[in-house]
């Protein structure tokens, strides 16, 4: 039995505690405003390192830094980068100093990181510095600097490095450790003070190289934080035991939700001067402002990874990071566009939204939900604080509100509702209805005609009530979802996404159709799908696919807008809505953009791919007000302030690095002192590359961590680009096959108003090739010299060679000419010779002839002497014989008479070249016998005919022709006489 209450007991404990549990959530809930900033989680899959993070902070360019279980984690809008200590422990504490050295504290390990020449990020211990006696230690929880001094807090000392007159002489004398009393719970900065606790003494602060006691008061309390709250005031947070104010020396606790207490304040951090985060252990960061109130509550139900908050941050943009147990979150939380979602920690698409008597209303998929607001419509009321409840009997999807003078109504896919006290009341439930508009004609505002899933239906406000009027006669059966209503000519206008625009020509009293006429693109629409009807001042105005058309009544067909033209040009529009100011807000692209009156168009972002495709909703009710359906909430843009926030983006250069057989990183992307590039400073820090080095691969970012990010880039390598690039989202360059120089990479970013940022440079030198140095240009110069030298000789030579093949060709071909002279002249010769042959021959034969007719006259007087003798012989008579003996005597005178040999000789001569007279000359011995003989055998006659001519024998012939050789020292009887005076003697 004993047993049984035990257990008994211990039930209704666990449902007590169940019960005050969710009453402290729904207390807490209560709190919280409506409207909540973005929430954007990193998880360890995002940054690649340990899952805690113990402390944040940010340098003057905007980069993050995280103390992380693995090491420096940091992260530039970009990439996430991490630096693990030398002996792989975790990172407990960071704190960066004017001259950029970041100071990171760990498990036996304190130190800074400082980028090197290349902008990369190293460690530097300062264990060395300690004493000898101090250097081993357990983790370095703070660190905190002022002026010139370093706080590491370990539990039980604290180092306080001074960095004044830093040199390497004095290195051991510049740390003075301070042994804890008992513990060194705490270290903090506050109110120009280094704060720290322990856990007997109290409340501590540093002056004058010692420890002085401010307050006793947290004896037993564990301190967790201290911020500055105004002049002259600290806002002290406690593990457990809540939140206190010491100012003037006085010690006050700020009253809080015990709730809060409950949670574990493990962190905090002031984000205005009256508004501080608190992290805790178990319930998320609440936000509190000075009086103890809570103004915002962020836990795993407003989309936090989980409420372990280890640490909180405030960047430069007033966005707030929490380092958890396991992720860092980002909110954006200085945001002035926050989501409202009335269904907790669930996604819910908001399709329309309306304000009635003082309440918030939002249709959604899953029904009506509402809530009261306790801020004025002039306020902005994303800061009402309160939570949403579901109207009873509005479960499903939701359509369109319509707020009358006395009444809210519901458009539902089942039909039409009267929202009263938290209920929804069915009206009509025959058809599911899109839209409301009062009818015109009707002054007391009681007569509503409505588009519904098929066609149009009437309804009455009367007697409190709202009664359905029936359908309206004549209406088709179509479903109208857009409508906007002529007055004037009695037409309401309905667009069909799929088929076109229908004009209803309704009864002077615009209760009934009298005719339906559908327009195409027969009737000027640019086709028939995606056309959609509203009114803009006054003016019915179609959206299409090419901008907005208007109707012309004269032509009876549409045309393009001339005075929405100027603005939108021929842009896809869906949905247009005017403002209070005259501002067309409009939906192209699934992207939300606004037409400022007379100053451009303006885009929004962050809410790009997030409204409704097809359902879009937009509320614009005042400049601080402007609600938009979402797939993920109702988003309220707070549009006064979103245009007053235009801060400088602040460009990072990320990375550069030469890419060879072996890429080299030139620039790892972090900052040394006064936010510069180191390779920036001077001409000696200038990369000079190697020739081989001729491709470059450029990275750049903003740090601007709010998202969208929507940055646009240009950039320009100076050398090699003539001018800057078009914007593009693009957040790289690759540059190839460079040749070698100085050049300069400049980049610039553009955000979402058309600001640019300053030009961001990286210079760096390429070297030549050892051919390309001035040295190979001077020896290119002497061998070009040498070469010019050597070609001119080798030309002269050329010139002389060609001059002397020249004057070869010259004399060869004189040679040639001179041959063709001889050849001619031998030619010449030859017929002359042949001439003189001939004539010679001639001559020959003229002697020839001579000499026959004087052997043949010789013969005949031989004969005739011989007669003559013989008949001498016979005469008788002596006288007779006396006679022809003087006869006889004168025959032989006549044959031994050399006048015919004398013209005989002459003729020779002349035919033979002067043979006789030169062989006479030369053998001057030779008798005229000689001579006739020599002439006769020139003339080749045979020893007979000489004989005859000689009047000789034959024999006396051949002695004459043996003294003859002896006479011409013929020295051998095998040479011929006839060859000799031929060849020898010619």
């Amino acid at each position: 039995m004993a047993v049984c209450r035990s257990r008994l007991s211990t039930v209704f404990i666990k449902i007590a505690l169940t019960i005050i549990l969710l009453f402290s959530i729904q207390e807490s809930q209560s709190q919280n405003t409506i409207g909540l900033p973005n929430v954007t989680n990193f998880t360890q899959q995002d940054f690649k390192a340990g899952v805690q993070n113990w402390m944040i902070t940010q340098d003057a360019l905007g980069i993050m830094y995280f103390a992380n279980t693995d090491g420096l984690l940091t992260y530039n809008g970009n990439d996430w980068k991490i630096f693990p200590l030398p002996n792989k422990t975790l990172v407990r504490s960071l704190a960066i100093s004017p001259d950029g050295k970041i100071y990171a504290g760990g498990q036996d390990e304190l130190g800074y990181y400082f980028p090197s020449r290349n902008g990369t990020l190293q460690y530097h211990s300062l264990k060395s510095r300690l004493p000898l006696k101090d250097r081993s230690f357990a983790d370095v929880w703070n660190v905190y600097l002022l002026g010139k001094q370093i706080f590491f807090r370990c539990t039980d000392r604290i180092f306080v490095y001074d960095t004044a007159g830093d040199d390497k002489a004095n290195l051991k004398l510049k740390v003075k450790v301070y042994q804890a009393p008992s513990e060194w719970s705490f270290m903090g900065k506050a109110g120009g003070l280094i704060l720290a606790q322990d856990k007997k003494e109290g409340l501590l602060y540093f002056t004058a190289g010692s420890w002085k006691l401010l307050t006793a008061g947290f004896n037993g309390k564990t301190i967790t934080a201290a911020l500055t709250a105004g002049k002259d005031s600290v806002l002290i947070t406690t593990l457990k035991d809540g939140v206190f104010l010491y100012h003037h020396n006085r010690l006050e606790r700020i009253g809080i939700k015990e709730g809060v207490n409950h949670a574990h304040i493990y962190t905090a951090i002031g984000i205005s001067k009256n508004e501080f985060a608190l992290g805790t252990t178990s319930d998320g960061a609440y936000i509190i402002n000075l009086k103890g109130q809570i103004i915002r509550h962020f836990t795993s139900a407003t989309r936090l990874q989980n409420n372990n908050v280890l640490s909180l941050f405030v960047d430069k943009e007033s966005n707030l990071w929490l380092g958890l147990d396991k992720g860092i979150d980002l909110l954006d939380y200085n945001s002035f566009i926050q989501t409202i979602s009335p269904v907790s920690n669930t996604p819910a698409a908001c399709y329309t939204a309306s304000i009635f008597q003082g309440q918030l209303f939002i249709g959604t998929s899953d029904g009506l939900y509402q809530t009261p607001l306790n801020k004025t419509i002039h306020q902005d009321l994303s800061f009402s604080t309160n939570t949403f409840t579901r109207v009873a009997g509005s479960g499903g999807q939701v359509w369109g509100l319509f707020p009358t003078t006395r009444h809210l109504l519901m458009g539902h896919n089942e039909g039409i509702y009267q929202i009263e006290h938290h209920r929804a009341v069915p009206v009509f439930k025959d058809e599911g209805v899109w839209l409301f508009n009062y009818l015109p004609g009707s002054p007391a505002k009681d007569q509503i005609i409505t588009g519904n899933y098929a066609g149009m239906n009437l309804l009455k406000e009367a007697g409190g009530k709202v009664t359905d009027a029936g359908r309206v006669p004549g209406s088709p059966y179509e479903s109208l979802r857009f409508m906007a209503i002529d007055s004037i000519h009695h037409i309401i206008w309905s667009s069909h996404p799929y088929r076109g625009i229908y004009k209803l020509q309704m009864s002077p009293d615009m209760r009934r159709v009298l005719h339906t006429t559908l327009y195409t693109e027969k009737q000027g629409l640019p086709g028939r799908l995606n056309n959609y009807v509203y009114t803009l001042a006054g003016e019915i105005v179609i959206c299409t696919n090419q901008g907005i058309y208007v109707y012309d009544q004269t032509k009876d067909r549409f045309i393009p807008s001339a005075t929405y033209q100027k603005i939108f040009g021929k842009m896809v529009l869906r949905m247009v809505v005017e403002d209070s100011s005259h501002n067309i807000w409009f939906v192209t692209q699934k992207k939300l953009g606004v037409a400022l009156h007379n100053k451009g168009i303006q885009y929004f972002p962050e809410l790009t791919g997030k409204l409704i495709s097809g359902f879009e909703f937009i509320f614009p009710l005042n400049g601080q007000n402007i609600f938009v359906g979402s797939n993920d909430g109702l988003i309220h843009i707070n549009f006064e302030k979103y245009q007053q926030k235009r801060g400088q983006a602040r460009l990072l250069l990320s990375k550069v690095v030469a890419i060879s057989n072996r890429d080299s990183v030139l620039f790892n992307g972090y900052f040394t002192d006064k936010s510069q590039i180191l390779t920036r400073q001077s001409s000696a820090g200038i990369f000079h590359l190697p020739a081989r080095f001729n491709s470059f691969h450029f990275e750049y970012t903003t740090t601007v961590y709010r998202q969208p990010s929507d940055f646009r880039y240009a950039f320009q390598l100076v050398g090699f680009d003539k001018d800057w690039s078009a914007w593009s989202e693009k957040k790289e360059k690759d540059y190839t096959n460079l040749s070698y120089g100085k050049y300069i990479f400049r980049v610039k970013t553009r955000d979402r108003f058309g600001k640019e940022s300053k030009v961001l440079e990286y210079t760096f030198v390429i070297e030549p090739h050892w051919y390309q140095t001035n040295l190979a240009y001077s020896v290119y110069g002497i061998v070009v010299i040498l070469f010019l030298i050597f070609l001119h000789k080798w030309q002269l030579r050329k010139f002389d060679a060609q001059k002397e093949k020249y004057e070869k060709e010259q004399q060869q071909l004189q040679y040639l000419h001179q041959l063709e002279i001889e050849h001619s002249e031998r030619e010449i010769i030859q017929l002359q010779k042949e001439k003189l042959e001939a004539e010679v021959a001639f001559k020959n034969q003229e002697l020839a002839s001579t000499t026959m007719h004087l052997f043949k006259r010789g013969k005949v007087l031989s004969k005739l002497k011989e007669e003559l003798m013989t008949v001498v012989k016979k005469m008788p008579v002596r006288e007779q014989k006396s006679e022809f003996s003087k006869l006889i005597k004168m025959l032989n005178e006549a044959e031994k008479q050399d006048n015919d040999w004398e013209q005989f000789s002459i003729h020779f001569d002349e035919v033979h070249n002067n043979f006789l007279t030169n062989l006479k000359h030369t053998y001057p011995d030779l008798t005229q016998s000689d001579l006739k003989i020599c002439a006769y055998l020139k003339m080749n006659l045979s020893s007979k005919e000489i004989a005859q001519l000689l009047n000789i024998s034959l024999k006396g012939v051949e002695v004459a022709r043996y003294r003859l050789r002896k006479k011409l020292n013929i020295p051998s009887s095998q040479i011929n006489l006839y060859d000799f005076l031929v060849e020898k003697l010619e």
